[in-house]
């Protein structure tokens, strides 16, 4: 069996399966609730739709997703979206079996939990640079689940499945700290995909902008520090604060993100690609793949024709 990107070991001993297309179970929390879904078949076009927003991450196998118009993507293990409150999408499970069932988790969070959280994070850590302060977009963002948001995901399942008479307590608190790292996830990726229409507006989009065009440069904090118009202690900070990563950690995602784009559009050697992307050493471009993708650069471009 494939394996599984998060551990619902626990769930699966106490869990009933009642149905092969859509299997819940669902736990619920204090204004929360977390449902696990299994398909133990192939079939296409389940319908689904939810009134508040509701983060799903797959856990095991591969489902195609349709939303409205727009055009068809794979949802694969270890990925989590932000599904739209009032938005109907509608689910293929192509290689779904009773050896291989495709598993997803997914969370809802009412939104006047969220609105708390953010208010309380507005007040004793607000943004440097942002106009609306600290927001949770439900607007369909799509990503790769970093090791915090699995470490959180698998935390939140444990204290679903375990029986103790603190588990909201225990809950709430998990749901804070995950709530905190997908607002920073999506402004990472909201960075990204606006760096070059805000670069002139707001100083972490310039900064951005900058990387982007430098990636194969030696690129240091105090560098970027001065970009910003910052001390590079305070930059350090609030970089780490609105992104939940270090300046240096966003350049080498950056990186690696370009080094995936090559190992699949051509066939560079891995070191070409490894200096293509600004690294200058090829043990720590090695290194610093696998801590990202779980895989080296030659087993990536392996599973790519699989």
């Amino acid at each position: 069996m494939k394996k599984a990107a998060l551990n619902i070991n626990k769930h699966l001993q106490i869990r009933k399966l009642e149905q092969v297309v859509e299997n819940r179970t669902a736990y619920t929390l204090d204004q929360a609730e977390l449902s696990i879904y299994e398909t133990h078949e192939t079939i296409r076009d389940v319908a689904f739709q939810f009134n508040i927003p509701v983060l799903a991450s797959m856990i095991r196998g591969k489902k195609i997703i349709h939303i409205d118009d727009k055009p068809s993507f794979e949802f694969l293990a270890g990925e989590s979206m932000i599904l739209t409150p009032g938005q109907t999408c509608y689910i293929d499970f192509p290689e779904a079996t009773p050896q291989e069932p495709v598993e997803c988790l997914k969370l809802a969070i009412s939104p006047e939990k969220i609105a708390a959280f953010c208010s309380k994070l507005n007040e004793k850590y607000p943004l440097t640079d942002s106009l609306n302060g600290w927001s949770y977009n439900a607007n369909g963002s799509r990503f790769v689940n970093d090791a915090m948001i699995n470490q959180l995901l698998n935390r939140l399942v444990l204290i679903c499945t375990e029986k103790n008479e603190a588990k909201d307590f225990f809950a709430n608190l998990v749901l804070q700290e995950l709530v905190v790292r997908l607002m920073q996830t999506q402004a990472r990726h909201t960075l990204l995909d606006n760096s070059k229409k805000h670069n002139t507006s707001n100083r972490f989009a310039h900064v951005a902008d900058y990387i982007q065009k430098h990636l194969q440069e030696n690129i240091s904090v105090k560098t970027l520090s001065r970009e910003a118009y910052m001390s590079e202690p305070h930059f350090f900070r609030c970089f780490k604060q609105q992104f939940g990563m270090s300046p240096v950690d966003y350049i080498n995602e950056q990186r690696i993100r370009v080094a995936k784009m090559m190992l699949q559009a051509a066939d560079y050697s891995i070191t070409e690609i490894s200096f293509a992307c600004g690294f200058n050493n090829l043990n720590y471009f090695l290194k610093m793949f696998k801590r990202r993708t779980g895989l080296t650069p030659a087993q990536f471009r392996k599973s790519l024709h699989i």
